[in-house]
């Protein structure tokens, strides 16, 4: 029996499994450190080296071997790659020193250290559970947090020091927040010193944020998960930083935390004083400091009256100058600035700071959306394209030496290369499964404001032959664009298609790579905005493929931020969309975390009349579609209340629709049977909706 394609993309993860990842080229320049499982069914990944000279890569560290019964994971590190999506096992990440010689990482919340060149590395006898070592740039020192404190030792596991022993409770040191690994993108909560001298640790107070339970009712023995969560409109944590010395002298670091709730960002380069990036409650003000022995000192800002946006990779040093990307409205231009002084063109959108050197900055950019490049940007404004494609992008370089991941609208694959200058010196193999059918994907650009947007039809479909229902697959939201020069991007819709719909999938105003005007266009209004451009990408379709697209038939599904949109639209637009599934939505955006909807909705005490125009619970007498949640009752970041709290409401106006709830599944569906079957009931529910 030949396997669907819904099975090979659930058992895949969605065709990750297998591909290199985490790439670091050591400073010494000799080896690449990466991770990769055996095959792209694995989820359990190994460490690899691959050594510059000899052109061979070696497996150096396997988790099945170090650790022969998989352990519990420390609750800690189970939150913490919730936050960073994190869906596979073993190695998931690991750190070295300077030269890439020595390197550690965690196990089951053991800790392990060895040598490159060895290959030889030994669980140390240290006090679980190990959350998040880091070797110091030296590679004499590994720090950790256990989940309250931030211990270090020696290489060899000697001389445990307790760096803060915390007594009091809702306190840890040298983990993130919540509000940053979920919203800021910053996994780590402390910094070694470029001297391996001293640290700056973050600290955390989660006693004043509201406790939210987290149960499964299909396992009414278990206990239910304790969380704190800062909705809108409550309290945050209360973070504070100290720089520890390793012999443990303590030094707070303190600014206005009144003023600036939020911990942005922490960099620390070699030579330079640390920056520490802070903003206020409302991200309309962002403010970086020096830390210097004497203390702080602002060296660049950035105000806004609607939101500022973090920005990877950035405030970096360059010659004693702040290196900046700064949203000009005048030109409608996310540029690159050094020291105030612009060195990218209009229309040029930087996404990203991958690297800083004397000679150049390299950059992700897009001019267009649909793509991802990596380009090097000169001080005198040059441009050179290093990689392009969907989802191209490098990791930092060492003197000549880059890696960059390219990806192209004709091919599943994506290549992994190592590149000196402009000479590709290898391509690490991808063990990734790839689908057995290429997408056909026609790139449009619809409506009044030019939305881009993919349309996909069965394989094999005769233009103008017949007309096909509709299913609409956006995300919509901030930070993630559907649309884009990555044939991979498009399997699962492709697949969708081919069930005998036309796949439409448009990336409204709101989503990235458009500029600051587009960014900040759905600032208090997710409705209007993203609704007016989705339905305009179907009209304009219709208009494009007259005879094959029918829009009298309309379904509409996504995930999260898609989810609010898909109830949002037969809520809002019956009379264009007919049917929606909608997973895991924010249905009360009082219910969501501070730093996302303030930022984009305002606080809920100033602005209540926009929370209650941006909600679907006040929408629900509206009902006249077919609708279906779904939700997993685990789910930590948009918890299940969203979809129950909406089912309560269209229950309260006589309004019929199914609720699909996912014992013990969060905000990821990395399990298979259940990715699998979604995608087969999504078909289902749309082919008994649409008159399929």
């Amino acid at each position: 029996m030949n396997e669907t394609f819904p099975r090979q993309s659930a058992a895949t993860r969605n065709f990750q499994l297998g591909a290199p990842r985490s790439f670091l080229i050591c400073g010494s320049g000799k080896h690449v450190l990466f991770l990769r499982s055996e095959s792209g069914r694995d989820a359990v990944n190994s460490l690899w080296a691959y050594d510059v000279t000899a052109r061979i890569e070696t497996k150096i560290a396997d988790p099945r071997v170090l650790l022969a019964v998989d352990g519990e994971i420390p609750e800690a590190e189970r939150a913490r790659r919730e936050r960073m999506r994190e869906t596979t096992s073993g190695i998931t990440g690991y750190s070295s020193d300077t030269n890439g010689e020595k390197i550690i990482f965690a196990l089951s919340g053991k800790l392990f250290a060895g040598q490159v060149d060895t290959a030889d590395f030994v669980e140390l006898e240290v006090a679980e559970p190990v959350i998040d070592p880091k070797l110091s740039p030296d590679g004499s020192t590994i720090a950790w947090s256990n989940g309250r404190d931030l211990l270090i030792c020696n290489f060899d596991g000697s001389n445990v020091l307790n760096l803060t022993n915390e007594s009091a409770d809702n306190i840890s040191w040298g983990l993130s927040d919540f509000i940053a690994a979920e919203e800021f993108d910053r996994m780590s909560g402390y910094w070694w010193s470029p001297n391996s001298d001293e640290l700056i640790v973050e600290q955390t107070d989660d006693s004043q944020v509201q406790k939210w339970w987290i149960s499964d009712p299909a396992t009414p023995q278990k206990q239910p998960n304790e969380i704190r969560y800062p909705a809108a409109g409550t309290k945050n944590a209360v973070l504070g930083l100290a720089r520890i010395s390793i012999a443990g002298k303590k030094e707070a670091i303190n600014w206005d935390n009144d003023s600036f709730e939020y911990l942005i960002s922490v960099s620390w380069q070699k030579d330079c004083e640390a920056l520490i990036t802070v903003a206020d409650r409302a991200q309309q003000n962002f403010v970086t400091y020096s830390l210097s022995e004497s203390g702080l000192k602002i060296v660049h800002e950035v105000t806004d009256h609607e939101f500022v946006e973090v920005i990877p990779g950035q405030p970096r040093w360059h010659d004693g100058k702040i290196v900046s990307i700064i949203d000009n409205r005048q030109t409608d231009t996310r540029e690159l600035q050094v020291a105030g002084r612009v060195i990218t063109p209009p229309g040029f959108q930087v996404m990203s700071v991958i690297d800083v050197t004397s000679d150049y900055i390299d950059v992700v950019a897009t001019s267009d959306a649909v793509s991802r490049d990596v380009v090097r940007v000169g001080y005198d404004g040059s441009l050179t394209e290093l990689a392009q494609g969907g989802v191209a992008g490098a990791t930092s370089t060492t003197g000549e030496l880059q890696i960059l991941i390219e990806s192209r609208l004709d091919t599943h694959s994506r290549t992994y290369q190592l590149r000196r200058g402009a000479k590709t010196e290898h391509y690490f193999e991808s063990l990734a499964e790839t689908p057995s059918f290429q997408p056909q994907v026609h790139q449009l650009k619809t409506g009044p404001n030019l939305v881009n947007t993919a349309v996909m039809f069965p394989r094999g479909h005769v233009l103008g032959s017949k007309k096909l229902p509709v299913m609409m697959r956006p995300y919509g939201g901030p930070h993630h664009s559907c649309v884009q020069n990555g044939a991979l991007t498009y399997a699962i819709d492709q697949w969708f298609a081919d069930q005998g719909f036309v796949v439409i999938v448009a990336d409204n105003r709101g989503t990235p790579g458009r500029g600051p005007a587009w960014d900040h266009a759905i600032y208090q209004d997710f409705v209007k905005p993203v609704l007016e451009d989705q339905v305009h990408a179907i009209a304009d379709v219709v208009a494009h493929f007259p005879s094959d697209v029918d829009a009298a038939r309309v379904g509409i599904t996504g995930w999260s931020f898609g989810g609010y949109l898909s109830a949002l639209a037969v809520l809002e637009r019956p009379d264009v969309f007919h049917a929606a599934v909608a997973g895991a939505p924010v249905t009360e955006w009082l219910w969501y975390d501070t730093a996302y909807t303030e930022r984009y909705l305002g606080h809920p005490e100033k602005f209540p009349e926009v929370y209650a125009e941006n909600s679907l619970i006040g929408k629900a007498s509206e009902l006249e579609r077919p609708l279906m949640l779904i939700h997993g009752l685990a789910d930590d970041n948009v918890v299940a209340a969203h979809s129950l709290s909406l089912s309560g409401a269209l229950l309260t106006h006589k309004k019929a629709h199914t609720v699909l709830p996912l014992s013990g599944v969060t905000h990821m569906t990395p399990q298979e049977i259940i990715s699998e079957n979604l995608m087969l009931l999504t078909v289902e529910y749309f082919k008994s909706h649409l008159g399929y």
